[in-house]
């Protein structure tokens, strides 16, 4: 999943850091990479093994170890977003990013994880995003003297 800037207020940041001659890209990057660390940590405080499913009987770690981490933000276009949740292309953990499917929504035969798709999906996750990005703009406006 990608996620972007989207907070009540956005273009009013943006335009007061432009007067003060910022960066609005290289702040919308950073506050994106905030974020992206914010929701792994969300995700990673459900990826334990006393949450998976059968009590962790056949836990290995693998999706774990497939949660994004250091993400960097990148600009396509006009829009900037970055990568967050499970990595699906990297070698090990190819296998166990598509387990992460299996663990978020649950099969006929396993409940999901408690609060893992919360963890990236849910309103009270794009909430805490929004607020985030919203502090790093007034951040740098106040860095800038604004």
């Amino acid at each position: 999943m990608k996620i972007k800037m989207d907070f009540d207020g956005l273009d009013k940041l943006s335009e007061r850091l432009r007067e003060l001659d910022g960066n609005v890209e290289e702040t919308a990057k950073k506050a994106l990479e905030e974020s992206a660390e914010h929701i792994g940590e969300k995700i990673q405080k459900c990826m334990s093994r006393s949450k998976m499913p059968a009590g962790g009987k056949y836990w290995t770690g693998d999706t774990q170890s497939a949660i994004k981490k250091n993400a960097k933000a990148e600009k396509e276009g006009t829009m900037i977003s970055i990568g967050v949740g499970f990595d699906f292309h990297s070698g090990k953990t190819r296998m166990a990013g598509m387990k992460s499917i299996f663990l978020m929504y649950g099969t006929p035969r396993m409940k999901p994880v408690a609060g893992l798709k919360a963890a990236i999906y849910g309103a009270k996750t794009a909430k805490e995003i929004a607020e985030i990005q919203k502090k790093y703009f007034d951040k740098e406006i106040k860095k800038m003297g604004g």
